[in-house]
């Protein structure tokens, strides 16, 4: 996923307070365990992930009981596609190599795309009689309820 110039800008600031003096070979996200220095786990970040959810839930604002590392993609994708932005551009930033994989899992409609959706379809005319009229007996026996 491509970086805002926010997101690229908090980076940079990362990198020269943690990696000023660092060779090139060094990991970006690093721990040191027991003396050695190795690339982040994922369960490592996970657990970072966790720690901040629980301070935030705490401080008030309500976050899935669940979170993880594949929620921020997920958000900022839905997010975009609900925003108005073509499908193929949320696929694109996600560098999916199938428009498919991002509409099955990332298209979801907001509630209020599928109010605007329903409302937008005409209304049968008010002048119109109900098919059912005079006809009661039928259509509850089509609906299953005799």
């Amino acid at each position: 996923m491509p970086l805002t110039a926010k997101a690229a800008e908090h980076l940079r600031e990362y990198i020269r307070v943690y990696h000023n003096n660092s060779s090139k070979e060094s990991y970006l996200f690093s721990t040191t365990i027991k003396g050695v220095t190795d690339r982040m786990s994922i369960g490592n970040v996970q657990w970072i992930i966790k720690k901040y959810a629980a301070q935030v839930n705490e401080a008030g604002i309500n976050l899935p009981s669940s979170v993880y590392c594949h929620m921020f993609p997920r958000t900022r994708a839905t997010n975009l596609y609900q925003d108005g932005i073509a499908i193929e551009l949320v696929s694109a930033v996600l560098g999916h190599a199938r428009t498919e994989t991002t509409k099955n899992y990332y298209a979801k409609p907001s509630v209020e795309q599928l109010r605007e959706t329903m409302e937008s379809v005409p209304t049968p005319a008010s002048d119109e009689a109900p098919m059912w009229e005079g006809n009661e007996d039928e259509m509850a026996r089509f609906c299953g309820l005799r």
